[in-house]
C-alpha cells in the first residue's frame, strides 16, 4: 500500500501540532452567553469542575453553564449569579449549574449531594423560571 508523501507530511503536521499545544486551546471559547455569575466567597477551598478539569476556585472566578462546584468537608462557597441570585454552597456538597440565562430569567441547577441555600430573584418575565433538581 502507497502513501502520497502529501498525505504522510500532513498526518505527521497534524500529530506534530497536538502534542505541542494544550488540549484545552481546542475548547470552545467562553462566551458572555455562557456565562452563569462569579464565585463571591470561598471558605477555605471549593474546587470548579470545567471541561473535565478541577480548577481550584477562588474570590471572584468565574462560573460557567455545566460548571460543576464542589465543597470539601469544612469548606462552603458563595456564588452570585448574573440576576443578582445569590447561592450558598454548604460542606461536602456539590452543585452543577446546568444553565443560567438571566435574560431570559431561565436558571437550572442540579445539587447532587449536600446543602444549599437560595436567595432568588423575582421572575418577572413570561416563560421563566428557576429549577433546582435533586437526586430525591
Amino acid at each position: 500500500m502507497k502513501i502520497h508523501a502529501s498525505t504522510a507530511l500532513m498526518f505527521a503536521w497534524s500529530l506534530a501540532i497536538s502534542l505541542i499545544l494544550p488540549a484545552t486551546s481546542f475548547a470552545l471559547p467562553d462566551t458572555p452567553e455562557q456565562r452563569a455569575g462569579e464565585v463571591s466567597r470561598v471558605i477555605p477551598a471549593v474546587s470548579i469542575l470545567r471541561g473535565g478539569q478541577s480548577i481550584a476556585a477562588d474570590t471572584k472566578a468565574p462560573v460557567y453553564w455545566q460548571d460543576e462546584l464542589n465543597t470539601l468537608a469544612s469548606g462552603r462557597a458563595r456564588v452570585s449569579l448574573d440576576d443578582g441570585s445569590i447561592l450558598n454552597l454548604g460542606s461536602s456538597s456539590n452543585l452543577r449549574v446546568a444553565k443560567h440565562d438571566a435574560g431570559q430569567q431561565q436558571t437550572e441547577l442540579a445539587v447532587g449531594l449536600g446543602k444549599m441555600r437560595i436567595q432568588a430573584q423575582k421572575i418577572s418575565r413570561p416563560g421563566g423560571k428557576f429549577e433546582v433538581r435533586t437526586p430525591a
